[in-house]
């Protein structure tokens, strides 16, 4: 998947934009704020959320694995959001 730069960028502006974005950033994204905010201010309470968001998002698509490898396709696509 390709990496939306202006939301990674957008995002890493402020606290206050993190918030507001961070629902809407891919994993990829979110990997890629990291690593643009890491090696760059490295502001600890940005990185703490990022960090958090990555492990929240793995978690959802770990679930949906298990989820169709035990129930099968249609009990994942039912569960998700949208």
């Amino acid at each position: 998947m390709e990496v939306r730069q202006w939301q990674v960028t957008e995002a890493l502006s402020s606290m206050r934009r993190l918030h507001d974005l961070i629902d809407d950033l891919t994993e990829e994204e979110v990997i890629a704020a990291l690593e643009l905010e890491s090696g760059s201010q490295r502001r600890a309470s940005m990185i703490d959320r990022l960090i958090s968001r990555a492990v929240r998002l793995n978690e959802i698509k770990y679930s949906n694995s298990l989820k169709e490898k035990y129930y099968g396709t249609r009990i994942v696509q039912d569960s998700l959001p949208g």
